[in-house]
């Protein structure tokens, strides 16, 4: 049994061959049969909804008190380690985790501000929809330095090799990336607080650098076991790595043919070349598929076989071929939508909930006329993948508020005072706010202290002194607890007020805030709360219940359906075409979008996208006839000129 081997293993982990209850049975064996302390098994996950199946399968074999305390995500396992040594970030205890979105919003001020805009490709008002993609884009390359171990110091070398003399409007972005980090990094420093990829980048090289420091956060483990162990990128195999070295268990489960993140950071290689790395490792492969019916694993494995670098492993199972896989042609986007969400209908009204049913597409853009299909033909549907919990706008203003309460005085906190100083309007625009960052900058105070401080501002000034009156009132009723104290600043503020006055259009952010206050009467600590939500850990349930899913293939990433619709496999489309497209990850996108229904598959393709024409992928080509059916286009609607499984050339 694989989760009984010992030392260097890799399990290659099939779609749907239970890797999620391998890793749990590895983790299980460590304790009872070997004998390992449940707190000396370090069990690392990419999402916190793995993390927390993962705790729960555990407890459930072997009770919560033999459930190891570190399992989770590496951003959790690397928070905990920055937690208890700040100092290695230039940090002090108590710093903030910014979100994705707050890490954009100080790049922005920054290329704004103080770091100015060296290429004239940036230059801009800062308002159009141009720059602030541009802005997303170099927000994403510093993490991409942060996700390959390079600091500040080392990143313009690093963009001039990565880039030469490219004069591309990406390589521009890399340069641009390169010379703001530094700038980047100060600011984060002053205000006390860290992104995402500083939480394994500053553990990582500080235990590279620092043989005591490594020895002393290996030793307390006995075990590194990794889950998605294709989606590893640099830093994270370091850090993982550096931890397993003394002791040499190092647990890994993962599928290279389910390797599809390669454009942010993750490296194949790493699963691939681990018994070049481990040469007396152990490499085993999960094929029994306990999810799919035959038919449509023989269209997975055609299409993953056609992949000449792949490791060797074939899916089967053992309860029957099932439905082939049907193609449907439409002419065009419109009635391939129609076709879809006509195809739901009549499936529901058999019996089939809606929940069952998903529609997987290679880009979110060819969501748009589908949702207008299904809301025409009154299907319920949820876009997943949305806003997560943690960063909808009303749940965020209330974790502001309640962090200007907790520390108005700390310049971490700057970001809070911008989001809700004019949350409901106090008449606090632009212009008041860049006075008073002026003020703060020239004074070295925080935005709240240089609002107490400031001149009037006529009408506003009362607006603006009442909030600030409010944030000390709620924070000196030192007897509330933590959810109180949010929900007491949310009334004080005509938060709650504001919303009502908003109808309908209020609910949903209504019933937001009160998830939160449901969530936060569950923490004593606020250093707790506020980790819990940088980063995205036990949100509410998705109340998915009910409704047709819509997602992306990466973002479905994982999951399974009973039934599965894949829109927009054509020529132009799927895969990927460019000079920069890796088309093996193209493949194994389509791997994994052919191992996510478990009984029936739709694929369809369009004769004309927009105004472009097209054929059908070529993934649809490698089908094998016998899994894969053409079948007529619905409602009696005319087909493109040509079939939609043509013969396998």
């Amino acid at each position: 049994m694989a989760a009984r081997l010992e030392g260097a293993v890799v399990v290659l982990a099939g779609a749907g061959t239970g890797k999620t209850a391998t890793l749990v049975a590895g983790v299980c064996d460590r304790i009872e049969r070997r004998k390992m302390r449940a707190d000396r098994i370090l069990a690392v996950t990419f999402t916190n909804k793995a993390a927390r199946e993962m705790r729960e399968r555990i407890a459930s074999a072997l009770g919560y008190d033999r459930t190891p305390a570190w399992v989770g995500t590496f951003h959790a396992h690397g928070c905990r380690q920055l937690r208890r040594d700040p100092g290695i970030a230039g940090l002090r205890s108590g710093f903030e985790i910014l979100s994705a979105e707050d890490a954009v919003r100080l790049v922005r001020r920054i290329l704004k501000g103080e770091g100015g805009v060296s290429d004239a490709a940036l230059e801009d008002d800062g308002n159009s929809e141009l720059f602030r993609k541009r802005v997303k884009r170099i927000a994403h390359y510093i993490g991409d330095f942060k996700e390959r171990l390079i600091p500040p110091d080392e990143a313009w070398t690093a963009a001039g090799e990565q880039v030469g003399r490219e004069q591309t409007d990406e390589a521009y972005l890399v340069r641009e990336a390169a010379r703001i980090y530094p700038l980047y990094q100060a600011a984060l420093r002053e205000a006390n607080a860290a992104d995402y990829g500083d939480l394994l980048l500053f553990p990582t090289r500080t235990m590279a650098g620092s043989e005591e420091y490594r020895r002393e956060w290996a030793g307390r483990f006995d075990a590194v076991m990794v889950d998605e162990f294709q989606d590893v990128n640099l830093t994270q195999y370091r850090w993982l790595r550096l931890l397993a070295r003394d002791h040499g268990e190092f647990f890994a489960v993962g599928d290279d043919a389910q390797s599809i993140y390669g454009w942010r950071g993750a490296n194949i290689g790493y699963i691939r070349n681990f018994l070049k790395e481990f040469p007396h490792g152990r490499m085993v492969a999960l094929e029994r598929n306990f999810r799919s019916t035959g038919h449509i694993l023989d269209a997975a494995n055609a299409i993953i076989a056609l992949d000449p670098h792949r490791l060797p492993k074939t899916l089967y199972t053992e309860e029957g071929a099932g439905e082939p896989i049907k193609v449907v042609a439409y002419r065009d986007g419109n009635q391939e939508a129609r076709g879809i969400a006509g195809e739901i209908g009549r499936r529901a009204a058999t019996g089939i909930p809606y929940h069952h049913i998903a529609v997987l597409y290679r880009y979110n853009y060819l969501s748009r006329v589908i949702e207008e299909q299904l809301l025409h033909q009154q299907i319920p549907y949820v876009l997943v993948g949305d806003t997560g919990f943690w960063q909808r706008g009303a749940v965020k203003d209330a974790l502001s508020l309640f962090r200007l309460s907790v520390s108005p005085y700390d310049r971490q906190s700057d970001e809070a005072f911008r989001r809700v100083v004019n949350v409901p309007r106090r008449g606090v625009g632009g212009k008041t706010l860049a006075q008073l960052e002026l003020a703060a900058r020239e004074q070295s105070l925080s935005l709240f202290a240089a609002a107490e401080r400031a001149p009037g501002f006529g009408v506003v000034a009362g607006k603006l002194q009442a909030f600030l009156a409010t944030i000390h009132d709620v924070a000196a009723e030192t007897d509330l607890t933590i959810a109180e104290r949010i929900e007491r600043l949310l009334w004080r503020v005509g938060y709650f007020e504001m919303l009502r006055a908003q109808g309908e259009e209020g609910k949903d952010p209504l019933e937001n805030l009160n998830e939160l206050l449901g969530i936060a009467e569950n923490f004593s600590s606020v250093e707790n709360l506020f980790d819990h939500a940088a980063l995205g850990a036990g949100a509410p349930g998705d109340g998915l219940d009910g409704r047709v899913r819509l997602m992306t293939i990466h973002g479905a990433k994982g999951l399974e359906f009973p039934e599965i619709f894949l829109p927009g496999w054509e020529s132009t489309l799927f895969p990927q075409t460019g000079d920069n497209v890796d088309q093996d990850e193209e493949r194994r996108l389509a791997y994994v979008a052919l191992t996510r229904p478990m009984k029936r598959a739709t694929i369809s393709w369009c004769a004309m996208r927009g105004n472009r024409p097209a054929e059908p992928s070529r993934f649809i080509e490698e089908l094998p006839p016998a899994c894969a059916k053409t079948a007529s286009t619905p409602q009696n609607q005319s087909t493109p000129p040509r079939p939609a499984v043509p013969m396998r050339r």
